[in-house]
């Protein structure tokens, strides 16, 4: 029998969360928000040897980011600073969808092989431990904190 990827058992399962090796594994996370929500992601490390991104994208909404407002935001390991805060914008705006990518030769890549993330929520943040598709599922390619600040 053939090992299924976290990104097989994700699609099998029907769910954007399944249970692996004794973890919750996302494929990506939903962390609740309003218009004007203050968001703080704060790389906490990184380690692999292709570039690692964390992207972020809000519900009904924009993401208002060094004066410029996009519907979707990609903080890149190599060109991003360790600490970005951006505005939600938009009425209906509700929910953040935060997913990792990473680079395979220079092609932006998410969601295959053992990609997922696992979580570590506290009242003020949530910690993202990202594995990226490739090898083994380790959980450390990308680690980053979001914070709600208001």
């Amino acid at each position: 029998m053939t090992k299924q990827t976290i990104t097989e058992l994700l699609e099998k399962s029907g769910s954007d969360t399944i249970s692996y090796r004794g973890r919750v594994v996302r494929a990506l996370v939903r962390i609740p928000v309003k218009d004007g929500s203050l968001v703080r992601v704060r790389r906490e490390s990184v380690n692999s040897p292709r570039l690692q991104a964390v992207k972020v994208s809000a519900n009904k909404g924009a993401i208002d980011i060094n004066g410029y407002r996009e519907p979707l935001i990609a903080l890149w390991s190599h060109t991003s600073p360790e600490e970005v805060e951006f505005t939600v914008r938009g009425k209906e705006a509700s929910v953040l969808e935060v997913w990792n990518a990473w680079s395979m030769g220079g092609v932006d890549t998410s969601w295959i092989g053992n990609s997922g993330i696992v979580t570590k929520t506290s009242a003020e943040s949530q910690l993202l431990q990202c594995s990226d598709g490739i090898g083994q599922a380790t959980f450390s390619d990308l680690v980053v904190t979001i914070e709600i600040l208001n």
